[in-house]
């Protein structure tokens, strides 16, 4: 299993296809949430992909933000594993490499996050805590989360 960080323009076609293919897959379909993930800020995350050796298609996905003009924090989302890789703490080893880079990148910025809100204890874990009420995110409960530096 290995990583691999991505600017925006250094994507190909076909390696950015099979992220959103992933996203779609897990995101959209598996959790019956049709909300427009494609939501234009692509262009300006930059994107972690996990692969299998030398397989072409990634097994997880994430995506990072850096600061946000009204929070001042960064941020990580779109997290996902296909279905065949759960179990395997890919999960966390996505959150983990986001964390880290977003260590690299903006050192002294907070990390905000909207989480779903069954994966609460989840980030607990990593050291976020809520500052959101529980509200609705395309028919799925979720909360803000904030990991603080």
């Amino acid at each position: 299993m290995h990583s691999r960080w991505y600017r925006f323009a250094d994507l190909s076609a076909g390696t950015f296809h099979d992220m959103l293919h992933l996203r779609q897959s897990v995101l959209v379909v598996e959790q019956a949430s049709p909300f427009p993930d494609l939501d234009g800020r692509d262009p300006v995350a930059q994107h972690l992909a996990l692969y299998d050796g030398d397989a072409p298609t990634p097994v997880g996905y994430a995506r990072i933000f850096g600061p946000d003009v009204e929070t001042g924090a960064t941020s990580f989302g779109r997290l996902a594993v296909a279905p065949a890789w759960r179990g395997k703490a890919l999960g966390r080893r996505l959150v983990a490499e986001c964390l880290e880079r977003l260590t690299q990148e903006w050192p002294e910025h907070d990390v905000q996050i909207s989480a779903q809100l069954y994966l609460e204890s989840f980030y607990g874990g990593f050291g976020f805590r809520r500052v959101s009420e529980i509200y609705d995110d395309v028919g799925i409960d979720h909360i803000d989360m904030r990991l603080s530096r």
